[in-house]
């Protein structure tokens, strides 16, 4: 087999770094009819809206999910099995390679759109809870989004020590 062959996907991640970083932040998750193209679920349940925007900052609320990670590593096992469908004469045989991908082709997709539902919904809700939090207007959250660090948390403090905490703290609710 030809080992400069190039590959349909080029995938930025390693698939043991992919595979090492999931395991670390996620669980793996058993098949779901439902929602079949998603494997890994986050290992901290989010907190809701009475919890305090500093803890669910702190929980991970809001990091980046899955999805990403998921893609990348569909475009590694997509890449297997183009070297599957090679051929003992050294070519392709692309529909055997399309009828495999074909389930990995619409998991690719579903993640993707996944990825952009779950980003704006989070983006807009953490815009929402320090707009509330620190009574900032619009144009004041998005002047200090851009000047602000990496770290969500970090901005957390950083808006906390600016504006001060203006809100009432959310009661949660006694257990009997």
């Amino acid at each position: 087999m030809n080992r400069n062959l190039e590959l349909p996907f080029n995938p930025k991640l390693s698939k043991q770094w992919i595979l090492k970083r999931l395991g670390d932040r996620y669980f793996k998750k058993p098949y779901d009819r439902f929602m079949w193209w998603r494997s890994y679920t986050p290992r901290n349940k989010p907190l809701t809206n009475r919890h305090l925007l500093r803890d669910r900052i702190a929980n991970g609320d809001f990091e980046v999910g899955p999805y990403l990670l998921e893609v990348e590593l569909v475009l590694h096992t997509m890449n297997e099995k183009y070297l599957d469908a090679i051929t003992t004469r050294g070519e392709v045989d692309w529909s055997l390679w399309h009828a495999n991908t074909s389930i990995d082709r619409a998991r690719k997709k579903r993640l993707l759109e996944d990825h952009e539902k779950e980003e704006f919904r989070k983006l807009t809700e953490l815009k929402q809870s320090f707009l509330l939090e620190f009574r900032m207007t619009d144009e004041q959250y998005e002047k200090e989004i851009l000047r602000g660090s990496n770290d969500t948390l970090d901005f957390y403090f950083k808006m906390e020590e600016k504006y001060g905490k203006w809100s009432i703290k959310p009661k949660l609710k006694a257990r009997k």
